[in-house]
C-alpha cells in the first residue's frame, strides 16, 4: 500500500496543481481508492477462462470472503505483478495526458535499440493530375 501511495503522491506532485492540503488529501484517497480498483479490475480480467468461470461460481457463495477472493487470485498463476504494473503504468498516463496504450514488451526491451525506418517505408507522393 506504501508504493501505491508513494505513486499517487508523485503523479499529484507531477501534475503541479497548487492544492491546498485538504483538498490535496481528498485527491489522494479518491485517486488510491480508483487505482486500487482497476487493478483489481485487471487482475481479475487476466484470468485464464477456466479461473474465471471458477471464481465467478465462488463469488456466488455469500460466504466466500474478500480475502479468498484474493487468495485465489494470487493462485490462479496470473502475473499480478505484471497486471499492476501495466495498470500503474495507463493510469498514470491517463491521468498526466499521454497515449494510455502501452506496449509493455516495448518497454521491457527498451535496452534495444529502435529500427531505422528505410526510404522505402516512406509513403511516396502522389502527383496531381491536371
Amino acid at each position: 500500500m506504501d508504493n501505491v501511495e508513494q505513486f499517487i503522491d508523485q503523479l499529484i506532485d507531477e501534475k503541479d496543481l497548487n492544492l491546498e492540503d485538504d483538498v490535496r488529501q481528498e485527491l489522494k484517497a479518491d485517486m488510491i481508492n480508483r487505482l486500487l480498483d482497476q487493478i483489481d479490475q485487471a487482475s481479475i480480467n487476466a484470468l485464464p477462462e477456466d479461473k474465471a468461470i471458477e471464481l465467478a461460481d465462488k463469488l456466488d457463495d455469500p460466504d466466500f470472503t474478500d480475502e479468498q477472493v484474493s487468495e485465489f487470485i494470487r493462485n490462479s498463476g496470473v502475473d499480478l505483478e505484471r497486471v499492476a504494473l501495466e495498470t500503474m503504468i495507463q493510469f498514470r498516463l491517463l491521468y498526466l495526458g499521454g497515449n494510455p496504450n502501452v506496449d509493455m514488451d516495448a518497454l521491457e526491451s527498451e535496452d534495444e535499440e529502435p529500427a531505422e525506418e528505410s526510404a522505402e517505408d516512406e509513403p511516396e507522393e502522389v502527383a496531381e493530375e491536371a
